[in-house]
């Protein structure tokens, strides 16, 4: 198990250094990510190289018997390069230039940067590839975050239509399959073809706008292993990593695929950030770091772990005592084998002056330091004995980047958008992480992961499947010998009813689900925010955001419409279909999690998965070692709590060691 944190020696003086890598040390970090905004400071011109800081620090670093990973910093760069190669930049989709100043505006589609980062990349990893205390990379920073992963440039637009005549080889192909006989917008040159860009009223066509997320994410992909293939020629044997960041939906970038060429998954753990009031419900935090876990279905890495008030501009929620503690220790039971906090001392100057790190703005350890350097010394040894076992599981909840990307330009309902900020539209995160929460609170462990992976998933008793509404035939068929073999499927709404071209299927819906679930749907509408009435037998559910009038077929009924404002009441929401030897529920309607608590509880039951609620706020995992077995169970709340036979106290935790 390996703790660390992020350190950037260029923002404070040299003779700070020895004293900042004795601190970690007596703290319990033996490593340090160093240098993903360093580009300025070793190439302060063209062509021209300056390591000498990295090396001094570097050579300090292992004197300590630390390690460090390096960061390409390629997510910023000089304004020198911008300066020579304006056209480098993105354009917003309203049109604004990202220009210098900033981060993450590097366009690319850009024949420039490709050529820059090459330049730069190449001279790192020959000078700092055979470094004995470099153990790896982070390939970029966060890329694709803040909405970087869109750009309408010029040069977009000009590789666009590069990826659509490679794709479909005929201007009459795509007016076919993207349906542009409807409206007439019939191009007839590669030219004609504009960017989905703003625009006054009506949208532009829906398989144009999935193709346009398409190409930008392999345009993010091809760049991100552009750098790997340079990294992986001169600094051979170091493994590779990007880092993410929350929420998992975010970018519409394949990050699967993306992280087909690279080593490991690398996560940034933030529970609460900015004029946040209270945190991230605890579900959520757990199903992102599932998604990070399960997007290579082994350990990952948190690069930048929550140490202090974060923000940008404005502040908000303080951790009381014992809950940073607990977020660190949350991460690990959910499979991170490396932990780095970002960060290890406060900056004093520039755009993160805010972000508050283990350290202030001075030297003086803090409270943060003390509660995370005890954390570390309680749960070092259960750490380091399951930090590379498996995160074992016999329920699954899978997602699909088409989805994701289909329900950012077509959220069907008010209910499935949420923008918190203008470069995000995480409506299927939230409806994701509400389906993955009611598994957490009855304390199943359960993964996600990407529904196109090659994953085994008869060693599943259960798998949900919400917003499949694009479907894959193959994947259709695979679902099929799931069920049949005697899987358990747990589908939502909307289900199987458009190809991948984005054409809607004749067949009602579910249709190509029809058979397997054993119900048609004729009639439905979108409720928005405004809660549904249900019922199952004696218990009353919610739903909302999206309600289907299910007409069973085969299917029996298990939650009917229970509300006297809907002329639907009494009308089957739920149902349940034998097929094969297996079962198929399908959920016609997007449940409050209090209700996937109930409906979950009936399914795995019936699943032979064992369960327990402990309450809303306790979560509880089992886990495998080397040598001990595992049950850890966590107190997310800011009060004593029974769990079980243990009192935990608030944002307390307990490590059962179970003999193998």
């Amino acid at each position: 198990m390996i703790f660390g944190a992020c350190y950037y020696p260029e923002q404070w003086n040299p003779k700070d250094w020895d004293e900042d890598l004795k601190i970690m040390k007596e703290m319990g970090l033996s490593s340090v990510r160093l240098a993903e905004f360093a580009w300025g400071l070793m190439e302060p011109k063209e062509g021209k190289f300056d390591f000498s800081l990295f090396d001094a620090v570097l050579k300090k670093v292992q004197d300590h018997g630390m390690t460090a990973i390096l960061g390409t910093p390629t997510a910023t760069f000089p304004p020198w390069l911008y300066k020579k190669f304006p056209e480098i930049v993105q354009v917003s989709k309203d049109g604004i230039i990202r220009g210098i100043g900033t981060r993450r505006q590097a366009c690319f589609s850009s024949p420039a940067y490709q050529k820059a980062t090459e330049r730069i990349v190449t001279a790192m990893a020959k000078h700092f590839g055979n470094h004995p205390a470099v153990v790896g990379w982070q390939i970029d920073n966060e890329p694709g975050h803040e909405g970087s992963d869109v750009d309408y440039s010029p040069l977009a637009l000009k590789n666009f239509r590069t990826w659509l005549k490679a794709k479909y080889k005929t201007l009459d192909s795509l007016n076919k399959r993207w349906g542009n006989v409807f409206w007439g917008v019939l191009y007839t040159d590669w030219n004609e073809i504009p960017l989905p860009a703003a625009h006054v009223a009506s949208n532009f066509n829906p398989a144009m706008i999935q193709d346009y997320y398409r190409f930008q994410s392999d345009e993010l992909v091809s760049y991100i292993h552009f750098q790997a293939e340079i990294l992986r020629k001169y600094s051979k044997g170091k493994p590779l990593t990007t880092n993410l960041y929350p929420s998992p939906f975010l970018p519409i970038t394949d990050m699967e695929k993306l992280f087909s060429k690279l080593d490991y998954v690398s996560w940034d753990n933030y529970p609460v950030w900015g004029n946040q009031q209270e945190p991230y419900p605890h579900p959520l935090v757990t199903a992102t770091q599932q998604y990070s876990r399960g997007l290579k279905n082994k350990p990952y890495t948190v690069m930048e772990q929550f140490s202090g008030v974060q923000g940008h501009d404005t502040l908000g929620y303080l951790p009381p005592p014992g809950q940073i503690g607990l977020w660190l220790t949350q991460a690990i039971v959910n499979g991170a084998n490396q932990i780095y906090f970002f960060r290890y001392r406060t900056a004093r100057f520039g755009q993160e002056q805010l972000c508050y790190g283990i350290l202030d703005h001075g030297k003086r350890k803090t409270a943060k330091y003390f509660e995370l350097k005890k954390t570390i010394e309680d749960i070092n040894e259960f750490a380091s004995d399951i930090a590379d076992s498996p995160y074992k599981a016999e329920v699954a909840i899978l997602h699909d980047i088409e989805n994701s990307r289909n329900y950012k330009h077509q959220p069907l309902s008010d209910g499935l958008k949420f923008s918190p900020v203008p470069f995000a539209q995480v409506g299927y995160d939230i409806e994701l992480a509400t389906w993955f929460a009611g598994t957490n609170v009855l304390n199943v462990n359960a993964h996600s992961l990407p529904i196109s992976a090659e994953n085994d998933w008869s060693k599943y008793k259960v798998l949900t499947l919400p917003l499949y509404t694009m479907f894959d035939p193959s994947i259709v068929e695979k679902l099929k010998t799931y069920v049949t073999n005697g899987g358990t499927l747990v589908l939502g709404y909307r289900a199987g009813i458009k190809d991948k071209d984005h054409w809607m299927v004749e067949e009602p819906v579910p249709g190509v689900f029809g058979e397997m679930t054993g119900v048609e749907v004729f009639q439905f509408e979108a409720p928005a925010t405004d809660k549904v009435g249900i019922r199952m037998g004696i218990l009353p559910l919610k739903g909302s955001k999206f309600c289907e009038i299910l007409e069973p077929t085969t299917a029996k009924v298990v939650a009917r419409y229970n509300d006297s404002k809907k002329f639907y009441s009494g009308k089957a929401a739920i149902t349940v279909n034998s097929f094969g030897k297996g079962k198929v529920y399908y959920v016609g309607t997007s449940l409050t999690p209090e209700s996937f608590i109930l409906l979950y509880r009936k399914i795995l039951k019936e699943a032979g998965v064992p369960f327990g609620f402990l309450g809303a706020t306790i979560e509880r995992h089992y886990r495998e070692g080397k040598q001990f077995n595992y049950e850890i169970t966590m107190n997310h709340s800011n009060r004593y709590k029974l769990a079980g036979l243990s009192i935990l106290k608030p944002f307390g935790y307990k490590i059962k060691r179970i003999p193998k």
